[in-house]
């Protein structure tokens, strides 16, 4: 009932601020294809999810540090449905149903993983990466790395480097979960995040969200922590380029995505009706 009541008030929405949906380059999509599959990428699998319409763009559902694909699941079909394209979630590795791979798997691994992930499935460009937190933080990575791939992105309350910088990833990992002796494969994964942490810092500290690709944040009203070092970093984000624009989740905490679907899903039909009016 929920997932229905959801549809409805997104399509009276779009209606009122008069998006266009269900629509790429003028022409009505066919009906969407929902599947649900392992992608091995060679060292392991991961899980997919896909909402399936053939599209020009391939929206990329990127879940929260511990989370995976279901963080997704109230907006993913609705989202595909309304827009015409192309959408996929994931479990990263050692998360959900995924396998966990190697020891050394970093965050830098990871975002290569998902490209091979996309490319095995025959989508290689025209992507728009949609992170949430420290999957906020992987999406910029991926597009530090592959600019070329990326045709806009979301940001949903995004873990970046400025923040860490100025809050301290000493005082940062005081409020991490950490395992002492993991035996799962979340638990692990989990670990392996962390541990690998400071080395994407790294790659990309200095690094500015490139001016020509379309950005969207949603920093929240509610900041987990440090409330003013966190807001501050998510303006200083975006304003070097008029293509980048904040808005402010203002009754809303961390978890953006669970609290307020709906305002997930219109920010990222904006990003797409931006990008297809130019």
């Amino acid at each position: 009932m929920r997932k229905f009541y959801l549809f409805f008030k997104i399509i009276i929405c779009c209606l009122l601020v008069s998006i266009t949906s269900c629509h790429d380059n003028g022409n009505i999509k066919s009906e969407l294809k929902k599947s649900e599959k392992y992608v091995d990428i060679g060292t392991h699998k991961l899980r997919v999810v896909l909402s399936d319409i053939s599209s020009k763009y391939t929206v990329v559902l990127e879940a929260g540090g511990g989370k995976y694909s279901e963080a997704y699941d109230e907006i993913q079909d609705t989202l595909a449905t309304l827009t015409g394209l192309r959408v996929m979630s994931y479990d990263r590795s050692g998360f959900g149903q995924s396998e966990l791979g190697p020891d050394t798997f970093n965050a830098m691994d990871e975002m290569a993983a998902l490209k091979k992930c996309l490319e095995i499935q025959g989508f290689k460009d025209h992507f728009i990466l949609v992170g949430h937190s420290y999957g906020g933080f992987l999406v910029q990575l991926f597009t530090v790395r592959y600019p070329e791939l990326v045709s806009g992105l979301v940001l949903i309350d995004p873990m970046n480097v400025t923040f860490v910088d100025r809050f301290g990833l000493d005082n940062l990992n005081a409020v991490t979960p950490y395992f002492e002796n993991p035996t799962k494969n979340y638990e692990k994964a989990g670990n392996r995040m962390v541990d690998s942490f400071p080395e994407a810092l790294d790659i990309l500290r200095g690094k500015e969200l490139p001016p020509q690709i379309p950005v969207i944040l949603i920093t929240a009203g509610h900041a987990p922590i440090s409330e003013d070092i966190w807001r501050k970093c998510h303006e200083e984000m975006v304003i070097h380029s008029a293509k980048h624009k904040i808005v402010i989740a203002e009754e809303n905490h961390h978890d953006i995505v669970l609290e307020n679907p709906e305002l997930v899903l219109h920010t990222i039909i904006e990003l797409i009706n931006n990008m297809k009016s130019g």
